[in-house]
């Protein structure tokens, strides 16, 4: 009679014991590792720009140095726009947020003795009692890990210097990294780390492109609708898009609630969420899945957990970076044999 074979206790304390330890990590460390993230994320969406200012003879470092000052410039002009239309929305939230409350106030009314047996909660329902500072604290929440403009000023730096190192030194780190698993070694790991680089690199550059090109068609229509502030919403919609499952609903509430405080009718918000229901199904049924194909599988299941865990320890930045640390992840675990399994439970459907 064959032995039974069993799990052991370490087995199963070992794997606990390293994602454990990997939390308590990446929270007190998320100063430094948030940075790192958007630096390479910078970076491998940079890239091809450097390599065709490369292609033009250009040195590698001065081919670097202009791509980066043009990025900085452009940063720059959006983040001047931003400031702009924060400040006058700061300015102007108490008046808009007695609007919304007196918004909600008619709805209520209107739903009065409609309502059938919900009429009795309706009637109960007091806006009365909400206060902006709910507004406040959500804004801690998506700005986690940023306590301060100190704070601020040294992340952007970081990222600042942090892309220049890794744009201008990346055949150095790669020859590393090589170098890294033993001369044994050399050629199975070139072929492993050039294609988890290459899966990787597209992965990141698609969604760091179609972000920015959905940000840009964000704000022009809704500053074609007249909305308030689009130069603050199109590009809170375009990020929102990076949220699995919910972030096309979550950026279009602003903008939503600005039109219906903004107008009378009902025919701008209307329109606000046609254009925004119309692009956003052009771009996540058409587009995106023509442009990935299937470079990263995910389970949706996966991302859901994923998106839990690094909205819990970084705030709206971890869920916003969730994704792609995810398929980062499991590009990893899919060419490391003894991290194979952990690439099968993350990855969807088997082909």
């Amino acid at each position: 009679m064959a032995e039974k074979k069993l799990i052991t206790l370490q087995s199963i304390a070992l794997p606990m014991l390293a994602i454990a330890g990997a939390t308590a990590f990446f929270y007190y460390a998320a100063p430094i590792v948030i940075p790192v993230i958007i630096a390479v994320t910078l970076a491998y969406s940079l890239n091809p720009f450097v390599s065709a200012l490369n292609r033009l003879k250009l040195p590698h470092i001065l081919s670097v140095m202009l791509i980066l000052l043009l990025t900085l410039v452009i940063l720059a002009a959006v983040g001047y726009l931003i400031f702009l239309q924060l400040n006058e929305l700061t300015s102007n939230l108490p008046q808009y947020w007695a609007d919304l409350l007196q918004l909600l106030e008619k709805v209520k009314l209107s739903l009065t003795g409609k309502a059938g047996i919900f009429n009795e909660q309706l009637q109960k329902l007091d806006f009365s009692h909400l206060d902006s500072k709910y507004l406040a604290q959500a804004g801690q929440y998506v700005l986690k890990g940023v306590s301060s403009i100190f704070s601020f000023l040294f992340a952007s730096l970081l990222i600042f210097f942090l892309t220049f190192f890794m744009l201008n030194d990346q055949r150095v780190i790669k020859s590393k990294l090589l170098h890294a698993f033993g001369s044994t070694q050399t050629e199975a790991a070139q072929n492993i780390l050039t294609e988890i680089n290459s899966q990787i690199r597209a992965f990141i550059q698609v969604k760091f492109w179609t972000t920015v090109v959905l940000s840009i068609i964000f704000t022009l229509g809704l500053l074609a609708l007249g909305v308030n502030y689009p130069y603050i919403w199109g590009p809170l919609a375009g990020v929102a898009n990076l949220i699995p499952f919910v972030g096309s609903v979550l950026g279009a509430v602003p903008p939503v609630i600005m039109a219906l405080i903004q107008s009378e009718g009902l025919l701008k918000p209307i329109l606000v969420i046609i254009f925004l229901a119309i692009v956003q199904l052009i771009e996540s049924n058409l587009v995106s899945p023509k442009i990935m194909g299937n470079k990263v599988n995910l389970s949706p299941l996966a991302v859901l957990i994923a998106s839990l865990y690094w909205g819990w320890l970084w705030g709206g930045i971890g869920v916003v970076l969730a994704v792609p640390i995810t398929a980062a992840l499991k590009v990893v675990c899919d060419h490391v044999e003894s991290l194979k399994p952990i690439g099968i439970i993350l990855g969807g459907k088997q082909h």
